[in-house]
Order: structure tokens, then C-alpha cells, then sequence
């Protein structure tokens, strides 16, 4: 388990840096407008999301994968308020530039989304993995013909 946690931290940390720095060498580039202040406050707001994710998954017990589904279901929740918490501070804070960033914050989202998905399918695995590494010969299913 703590060989997969760090894969996971190290993949994401790469994810969210390869994203956060290729997304601002585009809009600097291509979409110099759509640049917003507080730009680093995506990635950051993710990554952290993230961090919590992955430590969260790494204390779910795996003998019961209902518990797992719930987690990713609560975190999911918690992350969609949270960044509508984020949308409408920024929206406070600085009114005019709202729509490029809500437009950036989407895309992170979406990136997050695909990211978290690979993240409990791995998870699945592991655990089914797990499962049956540890089942007993006699447990297997046996054909009788």
C-alpha cells in the first residue's frame, strides 16, 4: 500500500505541474486575455484536493469496498463545494475577470476528474488484487465436471 501511495503522490505532484505550467505557457502564448491574477490558486486548490484524495484512500479499510465507494462519493461532494467556494471568492474579490477564470478552474476540474477516476480504478484493483492473494486454496472456485 505505501509503494502505491507514492506512486500516486508522485504521479499527481508530476500531473498537476506538467498541467498547471503547460496551461500558463499557453494562455501566455496563445491567450494572453484569458490570463487571470491569482492564476497559481488552481493548480494549488488541486493539488491539494488531491493530496487529501490520496492520503484519505490510503486510511480506507479494504475489507469493506462500500466504505470505498462512499469515500469517493464524499470527496467528490466536498471537492464541488469547495470549489464553488473558490469560484464565487474570487468572484468577490475580483468581479471582472470572473468568466476566464470559472473557464480555467473547469478545465483543472475536468483534468482533476479523469485523474481521481484513474486513482480509484487503481484502488479497485489493488484491492481485488489483495483479495485474492490472500483467499485460501481451498477458497477458489472450483469446476467439477
Amino acid at each position: 500500500m505505501n509503494r502505491l501511495t507514492k506512486y500516486f503522490f508522485i504521479f499527481h505532484t508530476i500531473m498537476i505541474l506538467t498541467a498547471g505550467v503547460g496551461m500558463w505557457i499557453v494562455l501566455k502564448l496563445f491567450f494572453p486575455e484569458m490570463m487571470v491574477k491569482g492564476y497559481f490558486v488552481i493548480p494549488l486548490f488541486f493539488y491539494l484536493m488531491g493530496v487529501i484524495f490520496i492520503l484519505r484512500f490510503r486510511r480506507t479499510p479494504l475489507e469493506n469496498p462500500a466504505h470505498l465507494v462512499n469515500l469517493y462519493m464524499i470527496m467528490r461532494v466536498i471537492k464541488i463545494f469547495t470549489s464553488f467556494a473558490i469560484i464565487f471568492l474570487y468572484w468577490l474579490i475580483h468581479q471582472p475577470s470572473i468568466r476566464n477564470f470559472a473557464t480555467l478552474f473547469i478545465i483543472f476540474y475536468l483534468i482533476s476528474l479523469i485523474w481521481e477516476t484513474y486513482i480509484y480504478l487503481r484502488m479497485e484493483k489493488y484491492i481485488k488484487n489483495m483479495k485474492e492473494e490472500n483467499k485460501h486454496p481451498n477458497d477458489h472456485e472450483r469446476i467439477d465436471l
